[in-house]
């Protein structure tokens, strides 16, 4: 199922009007060629049984003649949070019924990088309540819908979280990519040159210091 946004942030399923409007702009191909780099250097995707089956259902088994995607999702993790989905055939694909929470947070303590969650899923708004995604890639359609439903409500919100513009590019067909980052408090970490100093003396160069991997989401996917 596709979702695409508006510009009041609605979003409206396939075979409407209005997505057939959206899906008739004509393509950007900058805009294609930074979304196709960003979601290859992703480490793992993070999904839900529906989307997986309809990621399945189009990607499975292709080549990049049938989609340019198709062998990227092929060579990248995904993994599937769901306790209902019997089984998973699509290479590197792993069934987490565990608490999605928890997991997820397990995950981006593993390594540096980024995973990529996408749309407006049950999973994605868990997870944007519980303050666990950093990122924010929007495009933005050049329409004004006057129904749907909004791309997240309240209640998946929780407490007001301050983003910060990383990027932002104006398409040649009216779409705009917006990407923010989550503007988090900084701890206190203010140290003194000569601590700093001794402490990266004491780091064993055998177990390098990692960073956390960010999570972050993706508002749609055209699958044309």
């Amino acid at each position: 199922m596709t979702y695409v946004y508006s510009v009041n942030a609605a979003c409206t399923k396939d075979d409407t009007e209005e997505f057939r409007f959206i899906n008739s702009l004509p393509d950007d191909p900058d805009e294609e060629e930074r979304m196709l780099t960003f979601h290859a250097g992703a480490e793992a995707y993070v999904m839900g049984r529906v989307l997986y089956d309809e990621f399945a259902k189009h990607f499975q088994g292709k080549t990049s003649a049938d989609h340019p995607f198709a062998p990227m999702y092929a060579a990248t993790d995904k993994v599937v949070f769901s306790r209902t989905l019997a089984s998973a055939d699509w290479e590197r694909t792993t069934i987490n019924r565990g608490d999605l929470v928890a997991e997820v947070k397990k995950l981006k303590n593993q390594d540096d990088g980024y995973m990529i969650v996408t749309g407006r899923s049950g999973i994605t708004r868990v997870l944007l309540h519980h303050d666990l995604i950093d990122e924010f890639r929007i495009s933005v359609r050049p329409l004004f819908l006057g129904q749907g439903t909004r791309m997240f409500e309240f209640d998946d919100i929780g407490e007001s979280k301050p983003l910060e513009l990383v990027s932002c590019h104006a398409g040649t067909n009216g779409v705009v990519a917006l990407h923010y980052r989550r503007r988090r408090q900084p701890t206190n970490t203010r140290k003194t040159r000569t601590a700093r100093r001794h402490e990266s003396a004491r780091v064993d160069p055998r177990h390098p210091q990692t960073t956390t991997r960010r999570l972050s989401v993706v508002d749609h996917y055209l699958l044309k």
